[in-house]
């Protein structure tokens, strides 16, 4: 295993009159021999080479971090300490904060925690977030302190729950999108999102962790980005979901708010990015929620009759995106709703007109079954604009197969990564079209890409000229020149399609059902 950290141990003679060589000199000497060179040794490392190196007779251990051109000392131990050596990873989220403790001398995960970014509190969403540092430069400090206490409450955690520290990490390796490490550190996430769409940087590279604030010794790698939209997460997922070793095509498509797609294989990549919208996480219903205690997480219908389960079995306080989808795929194959998503009163007793909204809507549950003793509705307007979400979805995959001129069963595979495929039901997804109708051992669903890619490298040092060229030689579509989207936009606002010739098992179970 080659990880972006090693130690070295080292046991040498001590300075003396007739060989007074400098412990610095002495010490990159036998790195250099060993084959680790050029060597840099930042002033806090150095600082403690003396009295360390001579009180210990030469018997020390070095922690190096690899980096591009160069090897960096990030930490000196007395004795030999190379079976602790252990190395952090993260996904850094807008909304979430998710990060492991690697051994890296075995590979496993020791130790994983997860925390709300404490940017939140300077807005939902990153637009807002931007808007809050326009309206003052000096607020970037702001947000970046918020990133910094998040990042050092999750190696607080892990300390507490390994028992190992976390802040003597050598490494660690950090994914996020382009605008979130602006945000970090402390640049204008505006150019982001402003023409001419160039960022203040795509390549931040390499930092101590004291020259972002953090109390962690080590270095910090933040993953490339591969354009304003096409960050360094979907880089990193993109490690993980591995299109570069393939000779055939394969999608990768990481959703939630937003969606970022990636096509192609060994010898070409196509990317694409575009607002998915809340819906996908339920925010678009009064009673839409996240995944939490008590959220509908699924639906099932049997004719008339309407049954769920909720996320810890508490009662139902209102619906998550999977219950959503559940909701909408179930009533589709029941005749509850039409191919436009129109609700029919006379397929069930639960379909009502609620005074208040003005319109028709699904009670999926009761009064007397909800924890608020209030019946929990998805109305047709809910249902309209849900339409509008899993439309783009499905038009952004389907544009950027026909720019590349690749048919969907032509495909691999599909990855998909995000909090919203992971949770969700892929038959139900597929159901209403928010996936192609492909053979479902083609699809494969991986929670968090972003995550796994961080360590992947961590453990593969290898991986950074993998990383780089990733970086640099993804090509990005912006969907907004496809000439025909909305109009692909219109036909995809249907159960499943308007081209139903494109879901072919859907068709089938909806033949079968009478409802076709």
């Amino acid at each position: 295993m080659q990880g972006l950290s090693e130690k070295i141990y080292l046991s040498l003679p001590a300075p003396e009159e007739g060989d007074p060589v400098s412990d610095h000199s002495r010490i990159r000497r036998a790195l250099a021999e060993e084959g680790y060179s050029p060597v840099h040794f930042p002033l806090p490392v150095l600082r403690r080479l003396h009295p360390l190196f001579r009180s210990q007779g030469g018997n020390i251990t070095v922690s190096l971090v690899r980096r591009e051109g160069d090897w960096a000392a990030v930490d000196v131990e007395p004795g030999d300490t190379r079976q602790r050596h252990y190395g952090l990873a993260a996904d850094y989220g807008s909304t979430t904060i998710v990060m492991q403790l690697v051994d890296m001398n075995s590979g496993a995960v020791v130790a994983e925690e997860k925390t709300v970014n404490r940017q939140i509190r300077y807005g939902t969403d990153i637009l807002t977030r931007i808007t809050y540092c326009m309206e003052d430069p000096a607020r970037r400090e702001d947000l970046h302190r918020a990133a910094v206490e998040t990042i050092q409450e999750l190696l607080d955690k892990l300390t507490e729950s390994s028992g190992i520290p976390a802040d003597r990490c050598p490494v660690m390796t950090v994914a996020g999108n382009t605008a979130m490490i602006h945000f970090l550190l402390q640049l204008d996430a505006w150019t982001v999102f402003a023409s001419p769409y160039a960022p203040v940087t795509t390549e931040p590279g390499w930092f101590f962790g004291g020259e972002l604030g953090l109390d962690f010794g080590g270095i910090v790698y933040l993953f490339p980005a591969a354009s304003n939209y096409i960050g360094g997460d979907i880089v990193s997922g993109l490690l993980k979901a591995d299109l570069q070793s393939s000779s055939k095509p394969r999608l990768f498509f990481d959703i939630g708010t937003n969606g970022e797609l990636v096509i192609g294989n060994r010898d070409w990549m196509m990317a694409g990015a575009g607002a998915a919208g809340p819906a996908l996480e339920g925010y678009i219903s009064p009673f839409g929620m996240r995944a939490a205690p008590g959220a509908i997480d699924r639906v099932r219908i049997q004719g008339k009759e309407l049954s769920f389960t909720t996320i810890d079995g508490e009662k139902p306080v209102g619906i998550c995106g999977s219950g959503i989808i559940d909701l909408l795929a179930q009533m589709r194959i029941n005749g509850w709703i039409n191919i436009a998503g129109e609700l029919d009163p006379q397929a069930s007793d639960r379909i009502r007109y609620i005074p208040r909204e003005r319109q028709y809507a699904a009670v999926y549950a009761l009064a007397e079954e909800s924890a608020e003793g209030i019946p929990l509705y998805f109305s047709q307007g809910d249902i309209r604009q849900y339409l509008d979400t899993k439309a783009a979805a499905y038009t952004m995959i389907q544009c950027l197969l026909d720019t590349v001129g690749v048919e969907q069963d032509e495909l691999e595979a599909c990855v998909l990564s995000g909090a919203f495929p992971a949770h969700s039901d892929l038959e139900a997804a597929i159901t209403i079209g928010i996936f192609p109708d492909l053979p479902r051992e083609k699809y494969i669903c991986i929670p968090n890409t972003s995550l796994e890619g961080a360590r992947l490298l961590l453990l593969d040092r290898n991986s950074l000229a993998k990383v780089r060229d990733l970086a640099e030689n993804l090509y990005c579509l912006q969907f907004a020149s496809v000439p025909d989207f909305l109009v692909r936009m219109q036909a995809a606002k249907f159960i499943p399609n308007t081209h139903m010739e494109q879901f072919p098992t859907v068709r089938q179970r909806l033949a079968q059902g009478g409802y076709l």
